[in-house]
């Protein structure tokens, strides 16, 4: 989805940002674009739009389904009742009409199209929300929505990285909440503590577990520095606690 343009700039169009966002670019062109991205006002109001984003919309597929307002219940109920009773009236042996309907089973399929409708909006919620977030004043230049970043469960698999090459692996770990065997912000609270590291001061815009150097399963979180374009990447051993440091790098990006 790529920009005819290519991947050069500034300026870069959305359709760049949002592939290396995603993490789809090749490892020699993420690792090429992250550091100049991160320097780059306009673009990183994009991703951090974008950030923003992935995260509501974890919120949203886990969300219950909104119940269907009592007065419309009540009508689709009534006219239930009536077409069963209908369906029960002697009928003359040539007649079309149509076959008994069971009250209890038109009930259960009406909830299962209230459940499919509120999945339909569910979606149109969300994409409703990436125009928004990526257009917050009508171009890609306005500023983003703001929004705290939550806890969202992921089921990913481990993602490899190279001790030597940790740039090319932040697309990957970027608005990702799977703490893996630290099981949710507070255990990885207590890990960066564990490390010297104030979590106050270090907000955390992803985590995820890897295989580090292809050999080694570990935990990486990407942290804020609180200035723009900067950040620091800390992964630590699955068993981290107060206990058990197990700081494996700790480094800032981007690298220069």
């Amino acid at each position: 989805m790529t920009d005819a343009r290519g991947p050069d700039g500034p300026p870069w169009s959305v359709d760049v940002l949002a592939d290396l966002h995603a993490g789809v670019l090749d490892a020699e062109t993420s690792a090429r674009l992250w550091p100049a991205v991160n320097a780059d006002p306009e673009a990183r109001a994009v991703i951090e739009a974008l950030d923003t984003v992935k995260v509501e919309l974890g919120q949203l597929a886990g969300a219950p389904p909104a119940p269907m307002p009592a007065h419309f219940a009540a009508r689709l109920d009534a006219a239930l009742a009536t077409e069963a009773g209908r369906a029960r009236a002697p009928r003359p042996a040539d007649s079309s009409a149509a076959p008994v309907i069971d009250l209890t089973e038109a009930r259960r399929r009406r909830n299962r199209r209230v459940g499919l409708g509120a999945a339909v909006l569910t979606a149109a919620a969300a994409a409703v929300a990436v125009t928004i977030a990526i257009f917050p004043s009508g171009s890609t230049g306005g500023s983003p929505v703001p929004g705290q970043a939550a806890s969202a469960p992921a089921a990913t698999p481990p993602l490899p990285v190279d001790t030597d090459n940790i740039s090319a692996a932040i697309g990957g770990i970027r608005a990702q909440r799977d703490y893996g065997a630290l099981k949710d912000q507070s255990g990885l609270d207590e890990c960066l503590r564990a490390n010297n590291i104030d979590p106050t001061k270090a907000e955390t815009l992803g985590v995820r577990p890897i295989m580090l150097d292809r050999t080694k399963p570990a935990i990486m979180a990407m942290l804020g520095t609180g200035e723009l374009g900067k950040f620091r990447v800390v992964i630590v051993e699955p068993t981290c606690s107060a206990a058990n440091p197990g700081l494996l790098v700790d480094t800032p990006l981007p690298t220069r």
